[in-house]
């Protein structure tokens, strides 16, 4: 049975996180740019340092970028071969829950904790793009969980292995892999006032020994490449300011987590209040470890983000499998009428809303369809009497319609990428033109043009190439045009923005619609 249900776990996370990566394109505007980052990567053949539109890019350290290269290796530079290796993490990450709760809890519990994980909304989007939360949040997961059983079992291997997912999570974001997981395990030990003896099992020479021989490695290369550029960009600016300062288009406000909760940690957003409620009225719940546990990971976490000054939706991803836990643990013990009635309403609600917005667009309505299964399953719970195993099999059938039916059927209305593949099919037909954004920029353009840096230029740039005899393609939005009275141009492309009320358009100071192919 063990083995039926990992292998359930995997089917359903592989159908959903994997199988349709291909079916849809980049969304702006940070997956494009690790998408680009690691084709200038392959392109070049240099993997230590990444470049973005070919310009230094140390936002994030480097395993990021060689898992997406990895991935065009293997399947081409395209969609699928860059997400393939981020989404197998997000597998990772449920088969890592699933593995750790069967040897403390029973079967059931194990299986539909992992489903509760997978069916997260911002858990399935972080693992359908390219970019590293996810990858983070399994290693800091494996980390802490290798941790709680070297605690625990008294085993000096497993605290080793803790040491060496919390090296790759710093491979992968930076210094947070290793500050996050020793934070929590330190509040654990102090909670459960065990953190004399439980530092004593600590194997700190040979743990730390293994941390350092896999961050070292790239970050001496790197530092000694770059040497202070690196520093200033990445330690000081990417890690330090981001913690304590504003970062410009990422909001810093106090309550920035409370309201995006309520679409985060859908469908399990009105239950998990209840649960957390019910834990701390069972006097004893600190004989629960697990349970112990997952509070302290998610507490810690939402602390640790919250006290960050410069906040963004997906950094709560690490709290995903303590909220998993203990949301399942309240619902295989309770039966609650309130946050099954919430969740019934809520999701009324929203397919209220997705529908009329569905409809304001002119968008296909077959494209909607995903809004049924998660509304019919979030009111059978209510008569079932089997919310947990209801609402989780009707929410993943609906993210599976998503992904398959939904952003499929989006495509055409997506001007970007679209734009960005007509630029890279017009810049193989004119190699004499030159091609430049106008106080405009688009990572999804930069990454579908694939064909050299596309600069963003000012008005007296952008007026003395229109100008010149030279042919230049210029990209912007329409509204920018109006600062270009007077300068003669051929309109070659408009395209409206999928979500915006803006249209994007391309511009030259030739008539190239015969290369352009009559667009």
């Amino acid at each position: 049975m063990k083995g039926k249900r990992a292998l359930i776990i995997f089917i359903v996370s592989f159908l959903l996180l994997v199988l349709p990566n291909g079916l849809y394109s980049a969304f702006d505007k940070d997956e494009p740019k690790y998408l680009e980052a690691a084709y200038e990567m392959v392109k070049s053949g240099d993997y230590i340092t990444p470049y973005y539109n070919y310009e230094f890019r140390f936002d994030k350290p480097i395993l990021i970028y060689w898992l997406i290269a990895l991935g065009y290796k293997i399947f081409g530079v395209n969609e699928f071969g860059g997400r393939f290796f981020v989404s197998i993490f997000g597998i990772l990450t449920v088969l890592l829950l699933y593995w750790w709760l069967s040897r403390w809890k029973k079967e059931e519990f194990a299986f539909w904790s992992s489903l509760v994980l997978l069916s997260l909304l911002d858990f399935i989007v972080m693992s359908s793009v390219a970019m590293p939360d996810i990858v983070l949040t399994f290693f800091i997961s494996a980390s802490l969980i290798f941790f709680f059983e070297g605690h625990h079992r008294k085993n000096k291997n497993y605290h080793r292995l803790a040491f060496l997912f919390s090296g790759l999570a710093t491979l992968t974001k930076g210094p947070v892999g290793l500050a996050l997981p020793g934070i929590i395990a330190i509040f654990y030990m102090v909670l459960r006032r065990e953190l004399k003896e439980g530092l004593k099992r600590i194997p700190w020479f040979s743990g730390f020994f293994i941390y350092f021989l896999v961050v070292l490695p790239w970050y001496g290369a790197v530092l000694k490449k770059h040497g202070y550029e690196f520093f200033k960009e990445f330690i000081i600016f990417h890690n330090i300011h981001r913690f304590t300062g504003k970062i410009p288009g990422h909001p810093t406000y106090w309550w920035y987590y409370l309201a995006n909760y309520f679409w985060l940690y859908i469908p399990w957003v009105f239950f998990f209040p209840f649960a957390v409620y019910r834990v701390f009225q069972r006097k004893n719940f600190l004989s629960n470890p697990v349970l112990e546990f997952s509070l302290v990971w998610f507490s810690t976490v939402l602390l640790f983000f919250q006290i960050a000054h410069t906040k963004l939706a997906h950094y709560l991803l690490p709290s995903f499998p303590p909220f998993a836990v203990l949301t399942t643990w309240y619902l295989m013990r309770f039966r609650e009428n309130l946050p099954s009635y919430l969740t019934a309403f809520y999701f009324t609600l929203l397919t209220f809303i997705g529908c009329a917005f569905w409809l304001y667009k002119g968008w296909p309505l077959w494209g909607a369809l995903f809004l049924i299964p998660p509304l019919v399953a979030s009111w059978l719970s209510l008569w079932s009497g089997r919310a947990l195993q209801v609402l989780t099999v009707g929410f993943l059938t609906g993210m599976i319609l998503f992904k398959w039916v939904t952003l499929p059927s989006l495509e055409p209305y997506r001007a970007k990428p679209q734009i960005g593949k007509e630029l890279r099919k017009l810049n193989a037909k004119c190699k004499e033109c030159k091609f430049a954004f106008f106080d405009y920029t688009s990572p999804e353009i930069v990454f579908y043009y694939r064909s050299g840096k596309l600069r963003d230029l000012n008005r007296d740039k952008i007026v003395k190439l229109l100008n010149s005899r030279k042919p230049v393609v210029v990209v912007t939005r329409e509204n920018r045009l109006r600062r270009l009275k007077g300068i003669q141009y051929h309109i070659l492309d408009r395209k409206k923005e999928l979500l915006t009320k803006h249209s994007i358009v391309v511009i030259s100071n030739y008539n190239l619609e015969k290369l352009y192919g009559g667009n």
